[in-house]
């Protein structure tokens, strides 16, 4: 049995990188959500940008999501 090492840290590497990225993503958009609900609960006029960046950054983890289930799914190709 041959296990190719290089494609095995090629693997772990990006799959790596790709999990801590969706979760900061994650983090981004639920940071600027209390932003926006700490604006509103002191009677502040709700920034827009933070609404924005929080539906882009959710918006991105579900697409990451559902292109990761893609690639999983065999009948979806």
């Amino acid at each position: 049995m041959h296990i190719n090492w290089s494609a095995l840290g090629e693997v772990a590497l990006v799959s790596l990188l790709f999990g801590v990225g969706l979760a900061v993503l994650f983090a981004f958009g639920v940071t600027a959500m209390a932003r926006r609900a700490a604006a509103i609960d002191e009677k502040r006029p709700a920034p827009m940008v933070d609404t924005a960046v929080a539906s882009l950054c959710f918006a991105a983890c579900l697409a990451a999501v559902l292109y990761g289930l893609y690639l999983i799914i065999p009948q979806f190709h």
